[in-house]
């Protein structure tokens, strides 16, 4: 039994062999178009003069030196780390679902939360908001009543795919979510003392985080079973 089969379970043509290529030079592929960008990705970066390159290069805890500690980040590194769980997982399922006509809208449901997730991966991940909270006024609440319109337009464009896995768990997650933001905006880290605004702030938003990820990849789980399946959604 091949490791990489030329058909799927149930005998359609794997992903690389519709346009008439073996899934051996797809996958060959994928892989020089990655090596080529990263190569090509640090060539720029040790090009452009504006930035030290060991700056974009080194892990920050490093540059900051004697000031890091391993724990420095703890639970926004985790949150990072399940907005791209979310994200990765999501688009490998939405594509394996593309290719079934039937199951097209499901996975356009599993792509917008892909790219959903992975912008806000990208914000948690280099700090968007806070940056441009400092380079233009209001700058973070344009941004996150974006993100907010983004969620609700999520949820409304796809009730009928939610609606069979359950729309309770989203719309919590947003809501945490939106709670962290009001935080945020408030700046109640500013004007109260103590921990619990912390716990507030960054606690309900990483649990919105978890619980995202969690119904995510139980959907992911339950859309691409219904199609091996022949159930819709």
């Amino acid at each position: 039994m091949s490791l990489f089969p030329l058909r799927g379970p149930r005998g359609e043509a794997a992903l690389g062999e519709d346009h008439g290529l073996s899934a051996t030079a797809t996958t060959a592929l994928i892989v020089a178009a990655v090596f080529v960008g990263a190569v090509l990705l640090v060539a720029l970066l040790a090009l452009q003069t504006r930035v030290p390159f060991p700056d974009l290069t080194r892990d920050p805890l490093a540059i900051m030196g004697k000031k890091s500690a391993p724990h420095l980040g703890f639970l926004s590194n985790l949150g990072a780390l399940l907005w791209c769980t979310t994200a990765a997982v999501c688009a490998f399922v939405g594509l394996r679902l593309m290719r079934d006509r039937d199951s097209r809208r499901r996975s356009l449901f599993l792509f917008a939360v892909a790219g959903f997730s992975a912008v806000l991966l990208f914000d948690d991940l280099f700090m968007v908001h806070e940056n441009l909270k400092l380079r233009m006024a209001h700058g973070d609440i344009a941004l996150f009543v974006v993100y907010g319109i983004s969620a609700f337009c999520y949820i409304g464009a796809f009730r009928g795919v939610l609606s069979h896995i359950g729309v309770f768990a989203p719309l919590l997650a947003v809501a945490l979510l939106g709670v962290s933001v009001a935080a945020d905006v408030a700046k109640l880290t500013d004007q109260v003392e103590g921990t619990w605004p912390w716990v507030l702030e960054d606690g309900s938003k990483f649990v919105g985080i978890a619980l995202w990820t969690a119904f995510h990849l139980r959907a992911a789980w339950i859309l691409d079973a219904g199609r091996r399946l022949g159930h819709e959604c």
